[in-house]
């Protein structure tokens, strides 16, 4: 994750959006106005953007008639672009896919910082039954050796709480409904 927020920073954000459209979607054709739409980026800077992937050899044109087509090439500069995106998935990601399953869950905080073998979570919402959540912490415990702190709350519980500058740390928003 670190690595994609790098990138972000170093190179021009449509031109990501793009590419990351293209490796997401890699066995897909798309049409200019797809991509367009999919990565928010008007179509005249798609268009632009797009051929300067195309003279980097990173996607293909194909021409039916009239409508253009547009693929990712499958070639060595792909496949080390892939390695540069490939989107790992950390253990807290595992526990806000599954958590995201819970009913009545709205939103769910990384309270500190993830350590190697810890975090601290807070988990807001409606009618939560702690039961599945303490499930789902006991899976990540036996399988990582990776232990999970949580509190669950109610929106109104959280509000109070940090008007009280009870959480004054780092806080990241992990799930946000």
């Amino acid at each position: 994750m670190e690595n994609q927020k790098l990138l972000e920073n170093l190179f021009d954000k449509k031109m990501l959006s793009v590419l990351k459209l293209f490796l997401k979607k890699k066995d897909q054709q798309l049409y200019l106005q797809e991509i367009a739409k999919q990565t928010k980026v008007s179509l005249a800077t798609t268009h632009r953007l797009l051929q300067k992937l195309m003279e980097l050899e990173i996607i293909e044109r194909t021409k039916i008639k009239h409508l253009k087509i547009y693929q990712l090439t499958n070639n060595e500069k792909t496949k080390y672009l892939e390695t540069i995106f490939e989107e790992k998935k950390t253990i807290i990601d595992e526990f806000v896919d599954q958590a995201n399953k819970i009913e009545g869950i709205k939103t769910i905080i990384l309270y500190g910082r993830e350590e190697k073998d810890k975090a601290s979570l807070l988990v807001i919402g409606e009618s939560i039954d702690n039961s599945f959540i303490r499930e789902i912490i006991v899976k990540i415990k036996e399988k990582y050796a990776f232990t999970i702190t949580h509190l669950v709350l109610t929106e109104i519980q959280y509000q109070q709480m940090a008007a009280m500058n009870l959480y004054p740390g780092k806080k990241e928003i992990l799930l946000e409904k």
